[in-house]
């Protein structure tokens, strides 16, 4: 038994999402459908962060297990010829038979890009704004989702404690690209905070707004747009 760590790279505009879903095209499905045609057997693959539909992805990392004896290289090789062209493995790494690529990370980093006006080159890969935006006003909201929080507010459909680690923004160009790094994220929570963020710039809430969302005692925020969205690195 070998076990093997993939660091991935995809462009997400097409797929619907990485967890595998009956009759859509996914991230994983993807992957498991070449593995099986290279290894002749069924492997599961467990992924170090899940993506929805639409967010792409820079260096996911997943592993999987096999009883075939070939080499990373080999696999490598081999995926590099089969899979779609809006995917690469970027590596492929022989890891010991606990790694877990979800169970050991210690923090995943999003980045989420926003774009004054339109851009038809970069439409599916940015949040098109046509809208004022103080960028002051949205870094003096953002130090209160630093530390440890309950998200529930800033969720989908899911609950539970994370840990915000960083959380930065800067603008360059005509462009305007937050980074947030934080030991797990609950569904579209990154586009949660990112879209609520845009609400302050635009002058419709306060930082006293997000503290009170953090509390919950406030409704559920705006969800920004999947396309903006990057899963960045997984750090272990």
């Amino acid at each position: 038994m070998q076990n093997f760590k993939i660091i991935v790279e995809y462009d997400g505009r097409d797929f619907f999402g990485w967890e595998i879903q009956p009759e859509l095209r996914t991230v994983r499905g993807e992957i498991e459908k070449v593995l099986m045609k290279i290894l002749d057997e069924r492997v599961q693959i467990v992924a170090g962060a899940r993506t929805d539909a639409g967010v792409h992805a820079l260096a996911q990392v997943a592993n999987f297990k096999t009883n075939k004896e070939l080499t990373a290289e080999q696999i490598r090789n081999a995926l590099l010829g089969l899979l779609p062209r809006d995917m690469l493995v970027k590596e492929v790494i022989n890891v010991p038979l606990d790694f877990d690529a979800r169970r050991d990370a210690k923090s995943r980093v999003y980045i989420y890009r926003m774009l004054s006006g339109r851009a038809p080159l970069r439409h599916h890969y940015v949040w098109e704004y046509e809208f004022p935006l103080d960028l002051d006003r949205i870094r003096e909201a953002m130090p209160p989702f630093l530390g440890t929080h309950e998200f529930k507010s800033f969720a989908f459909k899911d609950s539970g404690k994370c840990t915000i680690k960083r959380f930065d923004v800067e603008k360059g160009g005509d462009e305007i690209t937050f980074e947030i790094e934080a030991d797990r994220f609950l569904h579209k929570m990154v586009r949660m905070i990112v879209g609520t963020l845009s609400w302050v710039g635009r002058g419709k809430l306060s930082k006293g707004d997000i503290s009170s969302m953090l509390k919950g005692k406030v409704g559920k925020p705006f969800a920004a747009p999947p396309q903006g969205l990057y899963l960045k690195e997984i750090k272990y």
